[in-house]
């Protein structure tokens, strides 16, 4: 995963001549708040409240000091937008505006607040200067007004991290695999993602150069782990896993553990056939295992199925499974998700067994069959449609499966019918792979497709 960790300057504001009691209690209740629950951030308080321009300049040097990415800005009372408006022009970041409820009416009395008209006014102001701002109306004992803010910081934090991530290309494409060809330059500009390539050569080289006491743990440890010896040997041979292949295994996943923390790479695609078949070293039960040591490495080259994989992780810190959708069942109202063999050993559901067998298709190298765990999930990609990047989210529950190929499979149940849902797929062209994740991040993934300017496909 991106290291890189998101600041958040937080400060509150009132106009000058609005009291400042209340707007003293929000912006130690509302500071203490952001600390404690914007996790995986760093937050930066700025301890004055802001009422002028003036004191806007100084905050914004405040908070340009401590590199601040965005800011989380509390109307304690009614703020005039010239305040709004020299934060943004003087940091240049987006401004999450946070309105609380009025305080409760007196007849007789003043308002106290008037945050609402406060937030519409710079929300207004700062857009027609062409700055970036997201207005947010409610208290802290609202749990959706909280997780809207969470929600707008967890994109903002994974658009930091995508401008951060170093991407692998262990090879390019397979053979005849056009939808896995990418724009390097534009998911450069986009999303931030910079990529290097790594020749297979140099793989095959590291498995060759392993030492071969290594090599011979590793494989014990395999054989233990996933009870090797006590699966029953099925009819056709090809798919029961051979010495060989086992060893290909070990030898395959110790060279791309090391290689990958040498070269810097925080995540990476792979050309896994047909070389890496060819010479009987097919990688899905390594990237298995790879995924819960918190290395992705996405199969098949696939760089747009890998955006989706690479935001899921830096959202959640969860592993992902990408894979092909194969099935719709349109009574249950579930689609399948299938691929080789390939997803983390952590989301696998072990009540209906785990086989580390041969690849499921060509017959050699390793995978694991079994199906994936229920709960919900979030399913991601990046796809070009009409030349153009698109998010694509759709949001769903997995739910228990029975294995009924060889791979690995999850039913997944949606809140559309999923003949439409398959309509929608095959309308716009969207290709093939997706990456699910055991999460429910859709609204997260759609801000981040709003902070990129990219526009999102929700089926």
């Amino acid at each position: 995963m991106v290291k890189a960790k998101l600041n958040v300057g937080f400060v509150a504001t009132l106009s000058g001549r609005w009291p400042r009691e209340r707007p003293q209690k929000l912006q130690t209740l509302y500071g203490d708040w952001a600390e404690r629950e914007l996790t995986g951030v760093n937050v930066v308080r700025y301890p004055q409240i802001v009422t002028n321009t003036d004191e806007a300049a100084a905050c914004a040097d405040y908070l340009r000091a401590h590199q601040v990415d965005v800011v989380l800005l509390v109307i304690g009372a009614f703020t005039g937008d010239d305040v709004g408006c020299k934060l943004s022009q003087e940091l240049g970041k987006p401004i999450l505006l946070w309105a609380t409820h009025e305080a409760p009416f007196v007849r007789q009395e003043r308002l106290w607040a008037n945050a609402m008209c406060g937030a519409m006014m710079n929300n207004a102001a700062i857009k027609r200067i062409g700055g970036e701002c997201w207005p947010v109306y409610g208290d802290l004992d609202e749990p959706e007004v909280c997780a809207r803010v969470k929600t707008l910081i967890a994109a903002c934090s994974a658009k930091k991290k995508l401008a951060n991530t170093s991407l692998g290309l262990l090879g390019y494409r397979p053979t005849a695999f056009y939808n896995c060809s990418f724009d390097e330059m534009t998911i450069r500009r986009l999303f931030g993602i910079r990529m290097e390539g790594t020749e297979l050569k140099l793989v095959f080289d590291r498995m060759a150069q392993l030492d071969a006491d290594a090599v011979h743990a590793d494989m014990d440890k395999v054989r233990t782990q996933f009870g090797l010896d006590k699966l029953p040997r099925l009819p056709d041979e090809d798919r029961n896993l051979s010495e060989e292949n086992l060893e290909n295994h070990s030898r395959t996943y110790l060279a791309l553990k090391e290689m990958i923390p040498e070269f810097g790479y925080d995540y990476c695609t792979i050309k896994c056939w047909p070389e890496m078949g060819a010479v009987k070293c097919q990688p899905c039960g390594v990237l298995s295992r790879l995924a819960d040591d918190g290395i992705s490495v996405i199969c098949e080259g696939d760089v747009d199925a890998g955006i989706g994989t690479i935001i899921e992780r830096e959202m959640t810190g969860q592993p992902t499974f990408v894979a092909d959708m194969i099935n719709m069942d349109k009574q249950a109202n579930t689609l399948t998700f299938w691929h080789c063999g390939n997803a983390p050993l952590s989301l696998y559901d072990m009540s209906d067994g785990l086989e580390l067998r041969n690849h499921p298709l060509i017959g050699n190298g390793s995978a694991f069959w079994g199906v994936l765990k229920p709960g919900k999930v979030t399913v991601v990609r990046a796809s070009v449609i009409d030349g153009q990047y698109h998010l694509v989210v759709l949001r769903g529950e997995a739910v228990p499966t029975k294995r009924n190929t060889r791979g690995t499979m999850v039913n997944v149940r949606v809140a559309r019918p999923v003949e439409e849902v398959a309509r929608d797929i095959f309308d716009k062209g969207i290709a093939h792979h997706y990456s699910l994740v055991w999460d429910d991040i859709g609204d997260a993934v759609v801000q981040l497709g709003r902070l990129l300017h990219i526009p999102v496909i929700e089926l």
